[in-house]
């Protein structure tokens, strides 16, 4: 016997999955411990597609984004000069998003 499986909508999923890592690393400071919650993996997990999601809530909210967006995208565009500070690397990341068409302007 087969399950047919509908699939979760990409933005109902992301959603569901960073309020669960959200909820589970309220009280974590550790970059590391941070990003190794199984559901922040499991944003990673679905590709490009998660990318435009986590840059707007980037925008809306600066957090722990950086090593999910580096994962999958394998850039970085925080100059070393501002690595450890939230906003200064968010700013970068928008900026980079806008530059590649994944941000409105």
């Amino acid at each position: 016997m087969t399950t047919t499986q509908v699939a979760e909508p990409i933005q109902e999923r992301f959603q569901r999955l960073r309020d669960d890592w959200k909820s589970k690393t309220r009280h974590l400071s550790n970059t590391a411990q941070i990003s190794l919650v199984f559901s922040y993996q499991k944003i990673i997990g679905m590709g490009p597609a998660a990318v435009p999601l986590i840059l707007a809530e980037l925008e809306r909210e600066p957090d722990h984004w950086f090593w999910a967006l580096e994962a999958i995208t394998g850039e970085s565009p925080v100059p070393k000069s501002d690595a450890g500070d939230m906003d200064a690397s968010a700013r970068a990341w928008i900026e980079w998003g806008r530059q590649n068409g994944l941000l409105s302007k």
